[in-house]
């Protein structure tokens, strides 16, 4: 007997949901849902490489490039590399964006998981941690 699926939220449905909720706050400091992750990484990994970004992020290189560059052009995050390697750091603005997009990212979370009970919130994370450090052993 076949199972319906109609009732899952996927992961595509649940960044389509963050996305849309997120989207109108981070226009707001020149951001968008996809380069929130990067100008929070970098805040957390001062002096991060361009390389290292793509790694963390797991996305390609060329992607990583054309978020970067934005952020550059942006001036939220600066390149004090010598060379071709980058070596990214936020600005001050940077730090500013890079907290209101955090601040931000929790609150869609939160408003996502707003009908779960505590025990449930629990579960979900647990389950989540299980899920990313599968994904961490397998990138390596």
């Amino acid at each position: 007997m076949e199972q319906s699926v109609d009732h899952i939220c996927g992961p595509r449905q649940m960044k389509a949901y963050m996305d849309r909720v997120m989207a109108p706050r981070l226009e707001e400091l020149g951001l968008v849902p996809s380069s929130a992750p990067f100008i929070c990484e970098i805040a957390r990994s001062e002096g991060i490489s361009l390389r290292g970004l793509s790694e963390r992020l797991m996305v390609d290189k060329a992607h990583s490039t054309r978020v970067v560059s934005k952020l550059l052009d942006l001036g939220l995050v600066e390149n004090r590399a010598e060379g071709h390697e980058y070596s990214l750091y936020v600005t001050d603005s940077g730090r500013k964006a890079a907290d209101r997009a955090m601040r931000i990212m929790h609150d869609a979370w939160s408003e996502l998981i707003r009908d779960l009970t505590p025990e449930e919130v629990d579960s979900l994370t647990r389950i989540f941690s299980k899920m990313s450090k599968t994904i961490r052993e397998e990138n390596r």
